[in-house]
């Protein structure tokens, strides 16, 4: 019966499904690894296993353990994990109750919220160089870190056959799952950037992992391909590592900020020069961090984005020495917290209106609603939310506001054309003097002819501002014709690039991992209410895509409907609606409902969940 699963060497077979689940047997009894797959100890049964002895994760990730209570059935399944993410197993409530895993910067964001529900009791916390006897196969555990910090995987070994199960270092040769849980801090040539700004920042981490694995034996990935030829494999990704890194650096914004970070990819292709620069014109103040003002021929003035209580003091201190005879209004060019923290104050002190693109005026208005990096939980009544070219006049402007989807995908621009002098472009932070802020996959930065940041560069190319404003950069700055053709080229060769080593049919779905999220995120209830959420597709594949949609709900809890079926339109986003009713004895405190997700024939598994403070 063992012919309903995949043999990978004589006694060790593999179970697709959401995961590649490992299977070793032992007449009927079992060792499983990654249990992914609700259905697997059903099949087990069938095939003849009668007990699971001990269940492995190389690593935390909640759709991993889909499975596990299923084969908890088969006997008292001891369950081992990695010693360094045992506790994310154990008490996983710690993670869902602190602040700093929700709001604002979320360095330390990996592997965030694909943490599971419920606590796993933990029987083993293993760590490098532990070793033990299953059946005769002997299992060694090797520190591979990578795509989570505490990774392992499990070298098992019989009469000369070996076998791997590596996580989810790579997914096939040459390829990764995706390059959102790659973003990480790291250093080179002496200077060390956080999470954030460390797009790829496992990239060497993971192949160091790989390169100490056995290249004789078999890898079998938590997702993706059974690999019988390790070092071609992990040559080949290496290889398209290096592309993807040299493309990303070439035109990143970063080299203004960390100049010295990139001198090692520096000499290994054409990068793209630094673009002239200017300094401040006489009707643009750099208030203090991130506040700008727009000021005209009268002294009133526009503020651009408040960060803290400093900024919204000094924004004030312009007034009182009449350098500025009072504020219009805010602008905020997109909603990161060290934008727009305290706008909602500086609104009530100024006694001025805020204005910003429609798009993110949502995330500003309701962030419980939201799940994004950088969110600040401060929210923010927006009087004007301005449409795509909407186009008015103010003292001796002429002004225009943008859905400008550059540095993230909730972000505006504001092009200003005086009367007299140079036309000035507010790009929030989209661009800098060496290129596209793109170093934080997190922010939802798509690829694309028409979409993200080669729509925005089309844009400034065709307005042509003289002045370019990034809240960061205390210059002003212009791109010339050939800069971007440069960048618009490169964003050209990186979508193939992407497309090399991610195994989704657009590379969007690998870089912007909330192309499914719920809505909202997190919402009150009182026991007993019933609730609507959304789980919400946007589909990059060219073609429209069927999705499959369940709550994964306790006991008590009910959905209508139970699951929902949902065409998902090409390019554009579709949603499933549930309607959740809360038990009536739920006890208080913050109910996690995770979302089983299929999408275009793919089982993703507990990919996603909403969250309910329940009073």
């Amino acid at each position: 019966m063992l012919d309903t699963f995949e043999t990978v060497v004589p006694g060790i077979f593999v179970d697709r499904a959401s995961c590649l689940a490992g299977i070793i047997v032992a007449g009927d009894r079992a060792l499983v690894v990654n249990p992914g797959d609700p259905g697997l100890g059903s099949r087990l049964w069938e095939a003849g296993v009668r007990q699971v002895e001990q269940v492995l994760f190389t690593h935390h990730r909640r759709e991993l353990a889909d499975g596990l209570d299923e084969l908890r059935e088969l006997g008292a399944a001891e369950v081992v994990v990695p010693a360094a993410e045992r506790e994310l197993f154990e008490h996983p409530a710690a993670y869902w109750d602190n602040a700093n895993t929700r709001w604002r910067l979320l360095c330390g964001h990996v592997p965030y919220h694909v943490t599971h529900v419920d606590p796993i009791p933990v029987a083993r916390a293993v760590a490098e160089g532990d070793t033990w006897e299953w059946c005769g196969w002997k299992i060694t555990v090797l520190a591979t870190p990578g795509y989570t910090d505490g990774a392992v995987s499990y070298l098992v070994e019989e009469n000369g056959q070996s076998v791997v199960f590596c996580g989810d270092l790579i997914y096939a040769p040459g390829m990764v799952r995706d390059f959102y849980c790659l973003q990480h801090g790291n250093e080179q040539n002496g200077h060390r950037v956080g999470d954030y700004h460390g797009f790829l920042g496992s990239m060497e981490t993971i192949l160091a992992s790989l390169r100490r694995l056995p290249l004789q034996a078999v890898l079998v990935p938590a997702h993706g391909e059974v690999i019988a030829e390790p070092q071609a494999a992990i040559d080949l990704l290496d290889e398209r590592f290096r592309a993807v890194y040299r493309n990303y650096g070439s035109i990143s914004a970063l080299r203004w900020y960390f100049p010295a970070y990139f001198a090692h990819v520096q000499g290994h292709g054409e990068f793209l020069p630094e673009q002239e620069t200017f300094p401040l014109p006489p009707n643009v103040i750099h208030v203090s961090c991130t506040t700008w003002a727009l000021v005209a021929e009268n002294r009133r003035a526009l503020l651009v984005d408040v960060f803290g209580p400093k900024d919204l003091a000094a924004a004030t201190k312009l007034v009182e020495t009449g350098q500025i005879a009072g504020y219009d209004g805010i602008w905020i060019t997109h909603y990161h917290y060290d934008h727009m923290d305290t706008v909602a104050e500086a609104a009530r002190v100024l006694d001025c209106p805020v204005l910003t693109d429609q798009v993110m005026a949502p995330v500003l208005e309701c962030p419980t609603d939201w799940f994004l990096t950088c969110l600040s939980p401060n929210a923010v009544q927006v009087d004007h939310p301005t449409a795509d070219g909407e186009t008015w006049r103010w003292e001796n402007y002429t002004l225009t506001a943008f859905h400008f989807p550059g540095q993230t995908l909730y972000h505006s621009g504001l092009f200003a054309v005086p009367d007299e002098g140079p036309s000035l472009f507010f790009a929030g932070d989209a661009v800098t003097p060496t290129g596209i802020d793109d170093y934080c996959t997190w922010n939802r930065n798509w690829l694309g002819e028409d979409v993200g940041l080669a729509y925005c560069l089309k844009l400034l190319r065709e307005l042509d501002p003289d002045m370019i404003f990034n809240q960061h950069v205390e210059v002003g700055f212009r791109f010339s014709p050939e800069a971007y053709e440069i960048m618009l080229d490169t964003l050209a060769e990186r979508e193939e690039l992407f497309a090399a080593m991610l195994p989704w049919e657009h590379s969007n779905f690998g870089t912007d991992e909330y192309w499914v999220h719920t809505w909202p995120y997190e919402q009150q209830a009182v026991a007993g209410d019933e609730i609507r959420l959304e789980v919400r597709f946007f589909n990059h594949a060219p073609e429209m895509r069927d999705a499959w949609v369940a709550p994964l709900l306790p006991e008590g809890c009910e959905s209508e409907p139970e699951v929902l079926r949902l065409p998902c339109r090409a390019r554009a986003e579709s949603m499933a609606v549930f309607t959740i009713r809360i038990a009536p004895d739920q006890p208080p405190g913050r109910l996690v409902i995770p979302f089983h997700i299929e999408f275009g024939g793919q089982d993703l598994g507990s990919f996603r969940e909403a969250v309910v403070a329940v009073s």
